[in-house]
């Protein structure tokens, strides 16, 4: 989103000063940005096993999506409020709509910082925010998906060594509201958190960005205004990114999860599990031309294949996103990023600055099935296109093709998934 000031106001640093002291004028600063996004959807033969009972063979959305952000600096200091209004149309009682789709009217940030407090400590901020960490597969800010994580808490960022090393102590906000008749009807209410769930930990990163590191705790517990899993794990991934002669470039990222979970977040749910879990995403590719970047990939998750024993080996991806990874999120549902095998190619034509054109491939399996099951899920085509008309314009179309394997041809809609989008975005 592009930002543009509105205002500057000189203001005088200090009423009484020694004799021979110069004044000081600091300026009070006030920015505005935001963007108005739509997007319809249309998918033929829903992904994963259903009835019809369950929900229609067919479904269409129109999802919109305003975002205004306003900021005020002075100094060191920065406040900064952002509004996001996500809504919903057309799909008529569809079981796949929930709080991540529909967030009607809400502050998505709210927070102050301060700056340039000492050499090592660069920014401290509090309030309500949005985060991008790393590859974002652990802590991410929604771009494709239409409703936006959020968390309230406080961010102390710092330099140590050439690193980058941010220290976060912060409890997600719940959206609401939550049942489906409210979520159907885009009704707003306020969204909160909730002091029995709680995520903090570090994200450092060197200063050539060639590594990442992620260390964060996720603790919670139900009670009676909250119903969780009661998950207390511990999270640790590595993200390396190296690049060779010839136009190559590698990366690879490695996560291992513990602790303990609950199966469900059901008040008859009461048995702890030890929780051992891993995901792996690595790839390498080449500048094939002046506009064409081409790489091989592939990503992994650990998985369950009995639900009743006292272990959880299923991946649990915290607040990550997976739509760069298995494809669009919101009406196709794509894959989760936990009990998966999937090798792929992808490339990225960009002509100029107006087109920006992706193709991928994924090779999809279950990582772990119980003995004597499929476990082969598809094949999946994808497509994108970016067009920026004007500077403040662009347009999106895009679809994808799953070719079910023999893991997903069941239920009332055997048949491939098609899917596709079409959207723009005007930024201000």
């Amino acid at each position: 989103m592009g930002i543009s000031k509105i205002v500057a106001l000189p203001v005088v640093g200090g009423l009484a000063m020694a004799p021979g002291a110069s004044l000081q004028a600091e300026e009070l600063e006030l920015d505005y940005s935001g963007s108005v996004r739509a997007r319809y959807e249309t998918l033929n033969n829903p992904i994963f096993p259903t009835t019809e009972e369950a929900r229609p063979k067919t479904n269409n959305r129109l999802s919109t999506r305003i975002r205004l952000k306003g900021e005020a600096n002075y100094g060191s200091w920065n406040a900064t409020v952002e509004i996001e209004d996500s809504r919903a149309f057309l799909d008529d009682n569809d079981p796949t709509l929930k709080s991540s789709q529909v967030n009607a009217l809400e502050p998505i940030q709210f927070f102050i910082s301060y700056k340039g407090i000492s050499k090592h400590v660069e920014r401290i901020t509090a309030g309500r925010l949005t985060l991008d960490h790393g590859s974002r597969r652990l802590m991410a800010r929604t771009r494709y998906r239409n409703a936006t994580n959020t968390f309230e808490g406080a961010l102390v960022d710092t330099n140590w060594y050439d690193w980058s090393v941010r220290g976060f102590y912060l409890q997600p906000v719940s959206r609401f509201p939550a049942d489906a008749a409210s979520i159907d009807s885009n009704e707003r209410a306020f969204d909160k958190s909730y002091s029995n769930r709680k995520f903090f930990g570090v994200y450092a990163e060197s200063d050539d960005k060639a590594w990442k590191i992620h260390s964060y705790w996720l603790k919670e517990d139900d009670s009676p205004e909250l119903a969780t899993k009661n998950r207390d794990l511990y999270t640790l991934s590595v993200d390396y990114s190296k690049s060779f002669a010839a136009g190559w470039k590698g990366n690879i990222e490695a996560i291992g999860q513990t602790g303990t979970a609950r199966q469900s977040s059901s008040a008859s749910d009461t048995t702890d599990r030890d929780v051992r879990a891993w995901m792996v995403h690595a790839h390498i590719g080449k500048q094939i031309s002046d506009t064409t970047f081409v790489r091989a990939e592939i990503d992994a998750a650990s998985g369950d294949d009995d639900a009743t024993d006292d272990k959880i080996n299923a991946f649990d991806s915290l607040y990550g996103l997976r739509r760069f990874d298995y494809g669009p999120t919101d009406v196709y549902q794509t894959f989760p990023r936990s009990n998966i095998l999937a090798p792929g190619l992808r490339s990225v034509t960009k002509l100029g600055s107006l087109h920006n054109i992706m193709v991928g491939y994924k090779g999809l399996w279950l990582q772990n099935v119980a003995a004597g099951e499929d476990d082969f899920l598809g094949h999946q085509l994808e497509v994108r296109w970016r067009y920026q008309a004007m500077k403040p314009l662009r347009l999106e179309f895009g679809g994808a093709y799953l070719a079910k394997g023999d893991a997903l041809e069941s239920g009332a809609y055997p048949d491939d998934a098609m899917y596709a989008y079409t959207g723009f975005m005007y930024s201000f």
